[in-house]
């Protein structure tokens, strides 16, 4: 990725931050037009990002191979007029691309997320992470993308507003991991199991990776128990930034929480790396109420962000959250299985059905990010003691 950052952190924190809220009630061609029409003439055109012949990564959300209509992922129609705007802005390429967790089949999930359509018969290609990588040193971990990736001029990110189980919110700043590979990612989970240290390491990989622009889809955003088994939620707005951490500071409106509940987000404002001064923010546009009227649920998982860092693998002992396979849902495609970072799902003989051990899962829900049937869900277990308690009664019993 060449340097071309058209804002500095000195520069953020100098002037106000800008977020637009342009309003979109659906995904029809029409509506998205005049939403980003909106966006565009508010940034001051996208020749201020884009310069003629120059080579554009569009990264939409590519979760996993869920259709549109689940809001787990970008819908494809958003992806669609940003190609055709880069065109017009003069891009020499378009790349349309994203790794999501594990080693998950490309044309599948170009298929069912729609990206196939959205770059049928324009000038956009959908990239392949399943090739040659490269090392990109962050910190005192190494990541990998891409040989082709520094061949990018210029990165529009195209995140989903979604509730996340882990981080509590997945927008802007988390929609930047996707350029990891896949298979990389997986260690990182069982490295950084804890919602704070996960999030302090996704905000390094944010400053290591960070995008020119963000226009975030909250058309139809998710609750409860996103990323992927939350309950699709009709907002009807994009947001639009080029500073991701503003963007995502106005997104919480939607979940009526402060943006500094959100540890990522909190991070990265203290790195410099944007904005969360509510007062250093203009929001403004024509779907600033409409969003402001959104009410999205949280993710049963909100009460993690709650738990001192040193007391988090200790209050595992007493609750655990978890995954749990949804037999009924569930096709053998042993996705779970493969991507497991600690190995703890094994093939069923029995059943076929995998198994989840749950004494060694780490609560990654990796597994959960690579199944494309959703048949994998968060249950809450109470007490790892209480269960060993009970069974010593039952052996007294007996």
């Amino acid at each position: 990725m060449k340097n071309n950052q058209p804002d500095s952190a000195r520069a953020l924190r100098q002037e106000p931050s800008r977020v637009i809220v342009a309003d979109c009630p659906s995904y029809l061609p029409n509506d998205v037009d005049t939403a980003l029409a909106e966006i565009i003439q508010a940034i001051g055109g996208l020749t201020g990002f884009v310069k003629s012949g120059q080579t554009v990564l569009i990264k939409p959300n590519l979760f996993s191979a869920h259709p549109p209509e689940h809001a787990v992922t970008t819908h494809p129609q958003l992806v669609r007029q940003v190609i055709l705007l880069c065109a017009k802005a003069g891009a020499g390429k378009i790349w349309v691309g994203d790794s999501p967790v594990g080693a998950q089949d490309e044309k599948e999930l170009w298929a069912r997320t729609g990206m196939q359509t959205a770059v049928a018969n324009t000038s956009a290609e959908l990239k392949s992470w399943h090739v040659k990588q490269k090392s990109l040193s962050c910190g005192e971990d190494i990541l990998a993308v891409p040989e082709w990736y520094e061949d990018v001029d210029v990165v529009i990110s195209l995140p989903k507003l979604k509730t996340h189980c882990l981080t509590t919110v997945t927008c802007g700043l988390k929609n930047v991991y996707g350029i990891v590979s896949g298979q990389a990612k997986i260690q990182f989970h069982v490295k950084y199991p804890s919602p704070l240290t996960m999030s302090a390491f996704l905000v390094r990989v944010f400053a290591k990776l960070k995008p020119q622009l963000t226009i975030a889809d909250a058309v139809i955003a998710m609750e409860g128990n996103g990323p992927a088994h939350g309950r699709p939620l009709p907002v009807g707005v994009l947001l639009a930034s080029r500073d991701t951490v503003a963007l995502d500071t106005i997104g919480c409106m939607a979940l009526r929480i402060q943006p500094s509940e959100v540890p990522m987000i909190r991070l990265a404002a203290e790195n410099n790396l944007g904005c969360m001064d509510k007062t250093m923010i203009d929001c403004l546009g024509s779907g600033v109420t409409r969003l402001q009227a959104a009410r999205m649920k949280p993710s049963l998982s909100r009460f993690l962000k709650y738990i001192p860092e040193p007391l988090f693998q200790l209050s595992t002992i007493f609750w655990q959250l978890r995954p749990k396979i949804i037999e009924q849902q569930c096709v053998k495609c042993g996705n779970c299985v493969t991507t497991c970072p600690k190995n703890t799902i094994k093939e069923n003989d029995c059943t076929a059905y995998p198994r989840i051990y749950q004494k060694n899962c780490i609560a990654c829900f990796c597994c959960m990010e690579s199944c494309p049937q959703g048949a994998i869900a968060l249950q809450l277990y109470f007490g790892s003691l209480f269960c060993v308690a009970r069974k010593r009664r039952r052996k007294v019993n007996k």
